[in-house]
C-alpha cells in the first residue's frame, strides 16, 4: 500500500499539492513531511562549538556553548555573584588537551 493509499484511508487527499510534494510524501511518510513543511530549518541547524571552562563559583570543569560563560549553572551564578568573583575577570579557558579531568555538562 503506498502511502498515498493509505492517507486516503484516513481521508487524507494529497492530489491538490504540487508533484515535488506528493513525491516527498511517498519517500519520507506524511507525519514526516508535515513536519519538514513546518519547521524548514530544523534539520540545517548549526553546531555551536562547545567550550571547556572552569566555573567561578565551584571550580568544577564544564562544557559551555558560550564563549563568555563564568559560571556552570544558576546556583553557582547566585552562590559567584554574593561572593563578587564575576568582576575580578577570575574566569579561565581550559585547553583540549590538558589532562583527564572530570567534567560537567
Amino acid at each position: 500500500m503506498t502511502e498515498q493509499e493509505r492517507l486516503k484511508c484516513n481521508a487524507i487527499d494529497i492530489q491538490g499539492l504540487n508533484r515535488s510534494d506528493r513525491d516527498r510524501i511517498e519517500q519520507i511518510g506524511f507525519n514526516a513531511w508535515l513536519d519538514e513543511v513546518a519547521n524548514p530549518n530544523a534539520g540545517n541547524h548549526v553546531a555551536r562549538h562547545r567550550h571547556r571552562k572552569k566555573c567561578v563559583a565551584c571550580e568544577v570543569v564544564f562544557l559551555s556553548t558560550r564563549d563568555d560563560a563564568n559560571y556552570r549553572s544558576h546556583k553557582c551564578q547566585l552562590r559567584g555573584n554574593r561572593r563578587g568573583l564575576a568582576f575580578r575577570g577570575l574566569t579561565e579557558n581550559i585547553s583540549e588537551n590538558s589532562g583527564p579531568q572530570a567534567v560537567a555538562s
